[in-house]
């Protein structure tokens, strides 16, 4: 991680969310880290409750949607070596 952090949230035994003084969100979930930038951290919001969203609704019996539409996924790469 970056220097500079700011636990942004925390949940015990599942995850965090730090945000580094670089602009990056570091989403951390059992042994997965993810470097987003705050764009990109509000579209994986909107994913997640999207997701959130449909299994309610398909454990409250509506029908499910056959369609699936995927766009290109939206990436930045990040990469911090260690000496």
């Amino acid at each position: 991680m970056c220097t500079g952090k700011k636990v942004l949230a925390v949940q015990e035994n599942f995850g965090q969310v730090a945000a580094c003084d670089c602009g990056t969100v570091h989403v951390s979930i059992g042994p997965v880290s993810v470097a987003l930038d705050s764009h990109s951290l509000r579209n994986l919001h909107n994913l997640l409750g999207s997701a959130v969203h449909k299994m309610e609704a398909m454990e409250d019996g509506q029908p499910e949607s056959i369609f699936f539409h995927s766009a290109h996924f939206e990436s930045r790469k990040v990469l911090k070596l260690k000496h």
